[in-house]
């Protein structure tokens, strides 16, 4: 039993992660209609930029985090300008396939290129903190990184609802035909939208870097379960993209617990395969 707690406990602080990772892809997939197959990319440069400024500038992982957050989104807002913008003129879901899968391959072999292929890792006086909470022992840095995905969860959530900005965003999603006829800067919402989304997979890598190690291609798997989420939560739904995220982290953890670790990969496959498999097949009776 204590090991079931434990397990739990660590899927759902691991589940957090997915589900920022998977609200960014949703963010970006409801507005624009594109999957970013470049998000896990995103999160590698969001983990490197924090590696820089804990090591160069002595900034503490944490409060470097509304940092990486606003470079990463500046990041976003250039390359949806400058990229993604004249690729959505084509109409061309293969341009833009091309175009996300190639800025993750430049992404990742550029951070190869400046970084090396050495594994990095960030230390800090608490980074071996541990609190145990009756039979269930927990790391501070994973306590600390969850509370801070659940507050960003939870203010991007007000920020979609609640705001001038948030309800174009979600005007757009709907129609983008329509918000454009009644005066909103589709474009420029678009600008937002992906910087938003890639702002989102950089605070992710950079609440990782406190117990994940830091290497070129560190964004890969993370990259893979954001679509796993995406698709599971729903296209577009970011409390679905949440609760899926929690549910990957728990399947993993599980699996490991009961199966073997070394096919809790294979299981979580396996269990998207069967979730679309079922989904199609409900759709199909339907119509």
């Amino acid at each position: 039993m204590d090991m079931f707690l434990q397990a739990c406990v660590n899927g759902l602080l691991m589940g957090g992660f997915y589900s920022l990772m998977g609200m960014g892809q949703n963010i970006i997939f409801g507005v624009m209609k594109i999957v970013n197959f470049c998000h896990g990319e995103m999160l590698m440069v969001g983990m490197y930029l924090t590696f820089i400024l804990y090591t160069y500038f002595g900034i503490d992982p944490y409060l470097a985090v509304p940092l990486v957050a606003v470079c990463m989104f500046c990041i976003g807002a250039v390359i949806q300008h400058t990229l993604i913008t004249p690729s959505l003129g084509t109409k061309s879901f293969t341009n833009l396939l091309f175009l996300t899968v190639g800025l993750g391959l430049l992404l990742s072999n550029g951070a190869l290129v400046i970084f090396g292929s050495d594994y990095r890792s960030i230390r800090t006086a608490y980074s071996q903190t541990y609190i145990p909470i009756g039979p269930v022992t927990m790391a501070l840095p994973r306590m600390i990184s969850f509370g801070v995905l659940v507050v960003v969860t939870i203010a991007l959530f007000v920020f979609l609802k609640y705001t001038t900005i948030g309800k174009q965003i979600r005007a757009v999603s709907q129609n983008a035909v329509g918000a454009e006829v009644v005066g909103i800067d589709v474009k420029r919402i678009y600008i937002l939208t992906y910087g938003l989304g890639v702002a989102l997979a950089g605070t992710a890598g950079a609440l990782l870097t406190q117990f994940y190690t830091i290497f070129p291609t560190a964004g890969a798997s993370f990259g893979f379960r954001a679509l796993i989420v995406v698709v599971v939560g729903g296209l577009g739904s970011i409390p679905g993209a949440f609760l899926a995220g929690i549910f990957l982290g728990l399947l993993e953890t599980m699996s490991a617990l009961f199966i073997s670790p070394s096919y809790s990969d294979l299981i979580v496959f396996m269990t998207f395969i069967i979730i679309l498999v079922v989904r199609q097949t409900m759709i199909a009776r339907r119509k």
